[in-house]
């Protein structure tokens, strides 16, 4: 079988800028923190190669040790720099309202954080978004998780001037050293241990206007991330979740249906069958995510088109080389240029 590299479930290197701000605002140099983890102290650029979700985690645990600060990950979300944001998030902001930035965070936020799944049930009474860290191993994920919600929570508030109308907040690690702080931040019932980081809020804070709208900016940032990162097919539903769990394994040449349809709680019948009514196979699916990773691997960081071929599962790069320019109508090394053109 092809000798394939696994797939880490990683995180924006935009996260690793968030870590620096936070230090360089209390006076720390970031740079012994970074490089006590393994993290290049420049290399925080969006175009820049994703980390893996353990070192992250592992870079909020050091910064906070540096710091002193054991609630680091709710400090680093309240006090976020907004200057320092990801195109994911400068996006979100210039959307309409809190329905259509949630909205286009859940879309696009799985092409950029694959160390990342997120959930969002506006129909629901009360109304619910769940952001879930993909991780492996024993890695403290307690800071990460209050980041997220936190900065969630603040994002929000900055962006409609209006408190976010919270009834809970639960978070997947057993427990925090920083209730009180998390407490009086949220201002709501809080629960630890939960099978999700989730916020739930009333419905009809979904009607606020962000005043941080800007529909030019936003439509215009629409057509880049579907074209940079959801690779302008535009395909989401049954086959977007299929193809985003072929991505997660650690092989993705190998994945099947059972290891799959197991991974999204569902029969692998029922799985071919949802495919199906999507227009799909499995073996299509399984294509579609290939070409997916592919396409963002070659846009992000700067591994090899070698080791991008072993991490899809080919055994050769001539065989990736075929199958890509299947895809797209052109070689990998003309992707990768032609798509960094576009972005610079």
């Amino acid at each position: 079988m092809p000798d394939t590299a696994p797939f880490a479930p990683s995180l924006s290197p935009r996260f690793a800028a968030y870590v620096r701000d936070y230090l360089m605002d209390r006076g720390i140099n970031p740079r012994p923190v970074f490089s006590a983890c393994g993290v290049a102290f420049e290399l925080n650029d969006e175009t820049d190669q994703p980390i893996p979700v353990e070192v992250v985690a592992q870079l909020f645990e050091e910064a906070a040790q540096v710091a002193s600060d054991s609630s680091i990950g709710l400090s680093m979300g309240r006090d976020f720099h907004y200057e320092s944001s990801s195109l994911l998030i400068v996006a979100m902001l210039s959307a309409p309202s809190v329905n259509e930035g949630l909205q286009f965070l859940n879309r696009y936020d799985k092409f950029i954080d694959s160390g990342i799944t997120t959930a969002f049930y506006p129909g629901r009474a009360p109304s619910e978004f769940v952001a879930d860290l993909v991780h492996e191993g024993s890695a403290a994920m307690g800071q990460l998780n209050e980041y997220l919600m936190g900065f969630l929570v603040q994002t929000l508030t900055t962006a409609t001037r209006q408190p976010v109308p919270l009834l809970h907040v639960g978070f997947q690690h057993a427990s925090s050293s920083s209730i009180e702080q998390l407490q009086d931040f949220f201002g709501c019932q809080l629960s630890f241990g939960e099978p999700h980081n989730s916020i739930t809020f009333h419905p009809r804070y979904l009607e606020e206007r962000f005043m941080t709208s800007n529909k030019l900016l936003f439509r215009v940032l629409q057509n880049v991330m579907e074209t940079h990162f959801s690779t302008g097919d535009g395909r989401g539903g049954f086959v977007g979740s299929v193809c985003r769990q072929i991505m997660l394994e650690s092989d993705v040449g190998e994945a099947d249906t059972e290891t799959v349809a197991g991974k999204l709680n569902v029969s692998p019948r029922t799985l071919r069958r949802r495919l199906a009514e999507e227009g799909f196979t499995f073996q299509g699916a399984k294509n579609l995510a290939r070409e997916r990773r592919a396409k963002y691997l070659l846009a992000n960081g700067n591994a090899s088109l070698t080791e991008i071929a072993f991490e899809l599962g080919y055994s050769e790069l001539s065989a990736f080389s075929r199958a890509f320019r299947a895809w797209s109508g052109e070689t990998p090394q003309a992707y990768r240029d032609n798509i960094r053109a576009l972005i610079r």
